[in-house]
Formats: C-alpha cells, structure tokens, sequence
C-alpha cells in the first residue's frame, strides 16, 4: 500500500500517484486498495468530497475482519468530513464578506430605503452617496434624496448649484446659517433664481437675508410662496411688517421667530394654524398670538417681556391640544396663567421665573394636571407647598427634576414618600419612574433613600381582607449629582436598588480647583 506523505508538494509526485492509483482500480476494481489511495491523494489535494467518496468505495470492499484497515479509513474519513465543514465555513463567511446582495434590488426599493434614512437625517446623502460606484450613481438620479438644502459658510454658492442640479430644482427644505459671508449673498440668490419656489415648505434664514430673498421673489412675482409655507424660522428682521401681507391665509404650522417687534403682531390676523410656536427675545403681546392659535401643541417663549391686553375684555385662550410648555426667562408669568385655561399638556419645563408660586397656584386648580407626565423646575424660586400642589394634581407623573433650588427639596420628598400626609390621604406619584434632584445643596440622604426605598416592590404594603392598594412604579434612574451632603456609605445601596444611579459630588475641572 502506497501512503501519499501530508507535505507532498511536487506536481509530478502528484500526478505519478494519481496514475499509480487510478491504474491499481482499473486493474482490481474488486479490491479496496486503490480506492484507499484514491481517497488520501484527494485528502491532501484537499477534494474532501471525493476522497469521502472513494473511502466508501474501499470499506465496502474490506474483509468484516479486517478491523484495523477499516479503522484507519474510518478515522481518514472523519478527517475528511471535519475538514470539509471548514472548507464550507470558510466559503460561506468569504459569500457574506463579498457578495453584493443588495445590488439585486429592484431601483424603486433601493431608492425608498434611501429615502428612509435620508428622511431621519438629511446629512446621510453624502454619506451614502461615497459608499461605492453604485450608491452614488442611485443616490444621484434620486431627486427626492437631495430636496433638504443647508447653506454654510463652506462654499455656499458651489453647494446651491450642485443641490439645484441633483434635485432637479425641486427643493422643499431651505435653511441659511448665520454665519454665510455677506459677498456670498448675491451669487447665491442668483443660483436660486431657478427654484421651483411653489414646493418649498421651510425655510430658516437671518433676517437681512430674508429681506434680499424677498425682494428676489418680488422679481420673480413668486411671493406667493410665502404663504405656502409651512415652517418658518426668522432670526432678526427689520422692517417685517412691509412681508405681513404675503402671510395671508398661510399654511405655516411651525413659527420660530427671534428678537419678535410690536410691528410683527399683524402675523396673528393671518396665522391661525399652528401647531408649535417658538418667540426667543424682544416684546410680544401674547393673547392675540394665543386666541389665533388655539390648536398649539408646543409654545416656547423665552426672554421675552410679555406686553399684556391693553383692553379690558374676555383675555383667555383654550389651548386644549397643547402638550408642552416652556417658559424661560420672560417677565410678567401671570400674563401667561390668565391667558391660558383649561390646558392639556404632558411636558411642562419652567426655569428661572420670579413669579413661580402664581404659576403653580394657577395649574394646581385645572385641569391640565391631570395629563402631567414629566415636570422639571430649575434654579426657581418658589416653595415647597407650591410644588407638591402640582405634585397632587399630577396623579400620572414620570419624570420629576428639581435641580439647582435650596430649601425645597426635602420637605417635597417628605410629602410624596407620605411623611407629611395630604389633605385627600392619597397615594401619590404611583407612576414616578425618574427623578433628577442635582445641584440640591441642602438634599439629605435619608429623604432621597426613602424615595427609593417605599417603592420597591418588596417593601410595598400587601392588600389585607381582599383590598385593592394600588403599587407604586419602582424608581428606575435617579441623578444626585453635585448634592454634597449625600453620605458615600449609601451609594453602593443605591446602586443595588436603582438600574440607573448616579452621584458625582463635583466634576473634573471642579475637583482640580479646590487642590
């Protein structure tokens, strides 16, 4: 019997055994022995399949009693079988790592996942547009990937042409930033010219800006498209009057307008569907801007002086749809709570007002309470007895933060864990999830592990006599930052108790200060 050596290399060693071989099975097709050289000739060619093949062939010609052949064929077998597993293994991660499945699509499909991630973030079209040869040349011929423009310092009038081809004109979303050299403007607008204003949608521009892209829809007799606009983000802009009666009838659902003017309140006789409002800076006269909108969902104002009604009339405004109310830095909040009545909102962030406990007072008597998910208050100054009666008005409270205050805190953690009881003697905050009480100096240890405490499930009351009690949601995150008189012997309990923890008494560039 001829035994091929594992590190047989040489082409005319291989090629003199396979003939040695193949001439053995001719002559004695009966006998096993040269299908047993067959088979280890393709085991070191690596041919596993057909080396299986020829062992097969050889056991069925071995005598039953020649046990230590079939034995030594049976174990070159396993070999061969192991080995051709690797071979399939190998192939198939090589297929995963090269094959390019995706290009099997049909161009429709392929162009409508485009559009779902371009449609999460329009920046992705450049990022799929470098992937390989074929991503960019689908990603070109898509018009609808390329219809969001964001015009920048970064060669703005080179990125206006490129955008306006590979869209084909038809661009819905247009933004300028601030930061756009004013030599640009005039070779911008003039790659701009060609719009097809009729489908833009939205649009964000500085104020001088607004006023040269205005007089080039005048040129255009395209000032129409103003009023078919549906977002709208104007920063500064004088003389906004002399736009207002473009504005009727418009179509806009979202108005951020920055450093508003008295001048810009003939908007509200024209505006009447929004459904988020953004006023950052200067003076407004709130009501008229309310009673034209009473569909709002989302009313930020931020410092601002709030003008209030100079007539002595019915001044409410029934915000039923509105979700979300931010107030930051404005003067006059009690402006705010005559104006608005029976609202229904699920966020609420008011920071920095002086006239906090009007506001409270207001909302703790309403509605609204009813539908609070999530209250933040920060760097107020208010009361505790303030707080807690919006606490027990939110019977469906989340997410409670009360960061940056003293004097406040605690006696607000006594009232919800039940240490001083309400006047209805009821549970309170049952859904509370997550809380932020940073930036506390006065918080003590013992409140905050009562919090967590009766609201673990092992520690809740169990109902006596078939009674019902209502279990309270367990505390989920819990941020103690910067509240210096937490006790560092009880971080390790609340980390056990509270998926997400966290108590960091200063930061870095605090801690290098104070060596």
């Amino acid at each position: 019997m001829i035994l091929v050596p594992p590190c047989t290399k040489s082409l005319g060693t291989i090629k003199l055994l396979s003939l040695t071989a193949k001439k053995v099975v001719d002559t004695a097709p009966d006998r096993w022995q040269g299908y047993a050289r067959s088979a280890r000739l393709f085991h070191v060619l690596n041919k596993h399949e057909a080396a299986i093949k020829m062992i097969d062939l050889a056991l069925e010609r071995i005598k039953p009693d020649d046990a230590q052949r079939r034995q030594e064929l049976n174990a070159l077998k396993s070999q061969a079988t192991d080995a051709l597993k690797a071979a399939d293994e190998r192939k198939r991660a090589h297929i995963a790592k090269t094959a390019y499945h995706i290009g099997k699509l049909p161009v429709e499909i392929f162009a409508e996942i485009f559009g779902f991630v371009v449609a999460a973030d329009h920046a992705q079209i450049l990022k799929l547009s470098h992937v390989c040869k074929h991503w960019r040349g689908m990603a070109i011929k898509t018009p609808s990937l390329w219809q969001t423009l964001v015009v920048s310092k970064n060669r703005p009038t080179r990125k206006v042409r490129l955008w306006m081809e590979r869209a084909q004109t038809h661009i819905s979303d247009l933004s300028f930033r601030h930061n756009i050299s004013e030599m640009d403007w005039p070779s911008i607008l003039l790659e701009l010219s060609s719009l097809s204003w009729c489908g833009l949608r939205s649009l964000a521009v500085s104020g001088s800006l607004f006023s040269r892209l205005y007089n080039l829809l005048q040129q255009l007799s395209k000032t129409k498209a103003i009023s078919r606009l549906e977002h709208l983000d104007v920063t500064g802009c004088p003389g906004f009057e002399r736009f207002l009666p473009d504005f009727e009838d418009s179509q806009l659902h979202t108005l951020k307008i920055a450093n508003f003017t008295p001048s810009m309140g003939g908007l509200w006789s024209r505006v009447h569907r929004l459904k988020t409002m953004t006023i950052e800076g200067g003076w407004i006269e709130i009501f008229p801007a309310l009673t034209a909108n009473q569909s709002l969902e989302n009313l930020v104002l931020s410092s601002l002086i709030l003008i209030p009604m100079q007539s002595g009339g019915d001044d409410r405004a029934e915000l039923s749809n509105l979700q979300c109310l931010k107030l930051f830095s404005i003067t006059s909040v009690s402006v705010i709570t005559r104006v608005v009545v029976r609202t229904q909102f699920a966020s609420s962030a008011l920071v920095q007002h002086q006239p906090f406990v009007r506001l409270c007072w207001k909302f703790a008597h309403a509605d609204p309470l009813r539908a609070l998910r999530e209250l933040r208050v920060g760097s107020c100054t208010t009361t505790a007895s303030s707080l807690n009666i919006i606490i027990a008005g939110a019977p469906l409270l989340e997410t409670l933060q009360i960061s940056g205050m003293h004097g406040v805190v605690n006696d607000v953690l006594d009232f919800i864990c039940g240490a001083r009881p309400n006047d209805q003697h009821q549970d309170l905050c049952t859904f509370l999830k997550h809380v932020d009480l940073s930036r506390c100096g006065d918080l003590l240890t013992r409140n905050a592990y009562s919090l967590v405490k009766t609201r673990l499930r092992t520690d809740q009351p169990v109902p006596v006599d078939g009674g019902q009690l209502e279990c309270k949601a367990e505390i989920e995150s819990l941020r103690l930052d910067d509240c210096p008189l937490m006790e560092a012997e009880m971080l390790p309990w609340f980390r056990g108790k509270v998926k997400v923890f966290s108590c960091v008494y200063m930061t870095k560039k605090e801690g290098k200060q104070r060596r």
